[in-house]
């Protein structure tokens, strides 16, 4: 199934002074009920969203619920059940995103799903590590667990398959302004224009959205069996991270081998 690029997208299009239209006032009264339950000032909503300090947070969610709806889309229903978990892990334990259920065999495998490191694409340099384009994920817990020697690592047995999208690599880190701005590399913004087939920034912001990377933590993973804190991912060619046209194939080699 192919991945329908309209998925992930936030349009809202609804006029709150119309109580006529339905869902605009569902809207707004499940906003008005969230601010007088939690002692929120409805005119400063916005401002308390779009704080440094949340934002990211909120954003990190979102990408829960994207990824999801992605996989919903993207595995075939006839095969994969597609379910978005909200558990309240105890310490230590793993807080799983996403569950996927193979309906043929009954068995259940964990998907994560993560952003990338904010600021991090770089087209590479000739003496550095990378020479190519390239990002890096964020992929370590939330917490620290400093009883534990992996700290706050994941261990390759935590979940079986790992998600991520293209689009906060490209946003410059600690801005102060409303937003997301974009790195500040013309070189990089124009390389990346050229690799997605885009002229301004606004097609530019959503195929970056729309740009998911996957990959298997087994292949990715250390030595000691945890993986690393910001992964690197290729733009093009990696040999770890694939398209979400390969998923359902190298899920399938997860439950029934090769």
């Amino acid at each position: 199934m192919e991945y329908d690029r309209k998925v992930g997208s936030c349009l809202f299009e609804t006029t709150m002074s119309d109580e006529s239209n339905d869902e605009a006032y569902r809207i707004f009264a499940g906003i008005r009920e969230y601010c007088d339950t939690y002692n929120i000032p409805r005119e400063n909503l916005l401002d308390i969203l779009e704080d440094q300090k949340v934002l990211p947070m909120i954003r990190g969610k979102a990408t829960e619920y994207i990824g999801a709806a992605v996989l919903k889309q993207v595995l075939d229903p006839r095969d994969w059940s597609v379910d978005k978990l909200n558990l309240n892990p105890q310490p230590g334990s793993y807080d799983e995103d996403v569950s996927l259920t193979y309906k043929r065999t009954g068995d259940r495998l964990k998907a994560e799903t993560k952003n990338a490191v904010r600021g991090s694409f770089s087209l590479g340099k000739p003496r550095g590590r990378f020479k190519v384009p390239h990002f890096r994920v964020k992929c370590h817990k939330s917490r620290s667990h400093l009883t534990k020697a992996t700290n706050d690592r994941y261990e390759v047995g935590d979940f079986d398959v790992l998600l991520c999208n293209v689009s906060n690599a490209v946003f410059r880190g600690r801005a102060m302004e409303r937003g997301l701005p974009f790195i500040e590399d013309s070189e990089g913004i124009e390389w990346l224009r050229n690799h997605y087939g885009v002229q301004d920034d606004d097609a530019l912001r959503r195929a970056t959205y729309d740009d998911w990377r996957v990959c298997l933590p087994v292949t990715i993973a250390l030595d000691d069996g945890t993986l690393p804190r910001s992964p690197t991912v290729l733009m093009e060619d990696d040999p770890n991270w694939f398209g979400l046209d390969l998923l359902a194939a190298n899920l399938r080699t997860l439950i029934i081998g090769s």
